[in-house]
């Protein structure tokens, strides 16, 4: 295929999908860590599949690269697949935030259009820290960064701020903060008016 197709998805308005249809996953602040990823997994992939795109789980490229945790391609020609629209990568372990960065912004053949990471964050100060580190490594027009933390910082049972980055290479075109709340037993996300 001589030609290369760029896709820009619009990233917020996914974010806004993700806050207001939250509480459709089920979730609440008994489940451990495997089912929010494996349910926000799945939303995205549906999601992908809903689009027209051809969504793939733990998906290496054929090989050619570190496992994706959700990938959306845009095309096949029964040989090959090409256009990368989305890599999604979902990682509940604080340790692993840098290592999120670095599988979504590293340089492989197929470069992909749009790339969302979600990721849960310790407090505040290190979503800052995370975020001057993908501004100085991004090579992405389009990427979503999405860290679920808790207001406190500590103790919270369960994260209780969503703050989302847009960035555009290495610049934070823009931002939005979604709150969750426990009603009966099942975790809600909304944005304060």
């Amino acid at each position: 295929m001589g030609w290369y197709k760029l896709t820009q998805l619009n990233l917020m308005k996914l974010f806004d999908g993700y806050v207001k249809n939250y509480h459709t996953l089920n979730l609440s602040v008994q489940h451990g860590r495997h089912p929010f990823t494996m349910n926000e997994i799945e939303y995205f992939s549906r999601l992908g599949s809903m689009l027209g795109y051809h969504p793939f789980t733990e998906d290496t490229n054929g090989g050619a690269s570190r496992a994706m945790d959700l990938s959306w391609w845009g095309s096949y020609d029964n040989e090959y697949w090409y256009d990368l629209i989305l890599h999604l990568e979902r990682e509940n372990l604080y340790n692993k935030d840098e290592e999120t960065l670095d599988k979504l912004f590293c340089e492989r053949e197929n470069m992909p259009d749009n790339v969302i990471g979600i990721m849960n964050v310790r407090n505040r100060s290190r979503i800052e820290e995370l975020v001057n580190i993908a501004k100085a490594t991004c090579g992405i027009d389009n990427a979503l960064l999405v860290f679920r933390t808790n207001s406190t910082g500590k103790g919270q049972v369960y994260f209780d701020e969503v703050h989302a980055y847009l960035l555009n290479q290495s610049v934070v075109a823009e931002t939005k903060v979604a709150y969750v709340s426990d009603i009966h037993g099942t975790l809600h996300m909304y944005f304060e008016d």
